[in-house]
């Protein structure tokens, strides 16, 4: 997979807009370069579901930062160059949770499928989830291991993973007022897990 077919295919027009011509195509390249090398890296998976996190979610802001500080610009900076990015495909989640609350009984409706639904796409290969409540009133469950955290451990940059952390905060915010998302702490963000409630709102 590519840069361009994954789900960050305006990343080239962007870098040209902000380095401009030149400087944007070879930081592009570069990235497209790394998020091919990424995926020669890693160990190959059968999991449909890991395989969509690595290539479309996790790879490519990774790829990117990792250029960007090869390029020698500061971590603050970069972190912000890429949460900018990063931030466009998590507004695209954010209008389909909307989508779900024109639904009646949107927080039933979730609460009925959200175990199947994380069985499926945050499979044991990279999460360990510890349920807590699914009731009428709340969804709590904690991730005490994450993909997104441990291969950005893995690949030296620790500090990248807020980045995906905060997606989540604008994403689920798709869901008010039917449904309040909240938490508290993350692996990504210093925390002993991550601590998910969706409370019926």
């Amino acid at each position: 997979m590519t840069l361009q077919e994954s789900k960050f295919s305006f990343l080239k027009e962007d870098c040209m807009e902000l380095f401009g011509s030149e400087l944007g195509n070879k930081r592009y390249r570069q990235a497209e370069n790394r998020y091919q090398e990424l995926q020669k890296q890693v160990m190959k998976t059968e999991n449909p579901a890991i395989q969509e996190h690595l290539l479309s979610n996790l790879f490519p802001p990774l790829a990117y930062y990792q250029t960007l500080r090869a390029e020698g610009i500061s971590q603050k900076d970069a972190l912000a160059l890429v949460e900018q990015e990063t931030q466009k495909t998590a507004l695209q989640k954010k209008a389909a949770m909307e989508s779900m609350t024109k639904l009646p009984f949107t927080y039933g409706i979730y609460r009925l499928f959200v175990k199947k639904f994380m069985a499926k796409n945050f499979p044991t290969e990279g999460w360990e989830i510890q349920w807590l409540e699914c009731s009428g009133k709340a969804i709590r469950f904690h991730l005490s291991r994450c993909l997104y955290w441990e291969v950005c451990q893995q690949q030296g940059c620790p500090e990248l993973c807020q980045v995906y952390c905060k997606n989540d905060n604008i994403a689920f915010s798709g869901l008010l007022p039917k449904i309040q998302f909240q938490r508290s702490q993350t692996l990504g963000m210093g925390g002993k897990f991550c601590d998910f409630c969706f409370q019926k709102g």
